[in-house]
């Protein structure tokens, strides 16, 4: 996960699993496109280091599942939506950010298929047990030195999807709070997942 000040917290660091502790393979749903535009749509999951570990494939894609009403209704900009950079690798990460209506706060949103006892491992230190619409889930502000981050991890069955907000520079001295409304945009994230995800 790559956020705007540089630092990151997300699956980009974190270290292979040992033998015996990635999730078994199962079959999962075509992802399904609920926008259609050519530069958003995600990645082929199907490669040589994906068909070697023997993880699911990652259903829910962020870019492509959260409609543009579901995003206005947190306070962010549609058009704003990009694609991140997706890792599609030993794990598979699909990325998608988005900005507030006056670029102070972005959105960040990585779905993956490290499972959720891997991804407590690296980040329990500093996450709260919570549940979001009755998913499992942890929030909290970060590992340290990402002050200006606040963070949701919900499970899902073939993972974790990581949410996170961050101040931006022009949101700097602005006293702004980034976990402000966070479960409540976690709340309309994890509608999109669905309950079969």
């Amino acid at each position: 996960m790559v956020t705007a000040c540089g630092t990151s917290t997300g699956p980009d660091d974190l270290n292979s699993p040992e033998a015996g502790t990635s999730a078994s393979p199962a079959t999962t749903q075509a992802a399904r496109p609920t926008l259609t535009d050519p530069k958003l749509q995600p990645p082929s999951q199907d490669n040589k280091y994906t068909r070697s570990t023997g993880r699911p494939q990652v259903v829910f894609d962020p870019c492509t599942w959260i409609s543009d009403a579901d995003v206005e209704s947190v306070g962010y900009r549609p058009k704003s939506r990009k694609r991140g950079p997706d890792l599609v690798a030993e794990y598979t990460f699909l990325t998608c950010t988005f900005d507030n209506s006056d670029n102070t706060i972005a959105l960040g949103l990585d779905s993956g298929n490290i499972t959720w006892q891997e991804n407590l491992a690296k980040n329990g230190s500093w996450l709260q047990p919570t549940t979001v619409n009755g998913r499992q889930a942890g929030t909290g502000r970060g590992a340290p030195g990402t002050e200006g981050e606040c963070h949701v991890q919900m499970q899902t069955k073939v993972g974790t999807v990581l949410l996170w907000t961050s101040v931006q520079s022009l949101g700097q001295g602005k006293n702004l709070d980034p976990c402000a409304n966070i479960m409540e945009i976690a709340s309309v994230v994890e509608k999109s997942i669905g309950k079969e995800n």
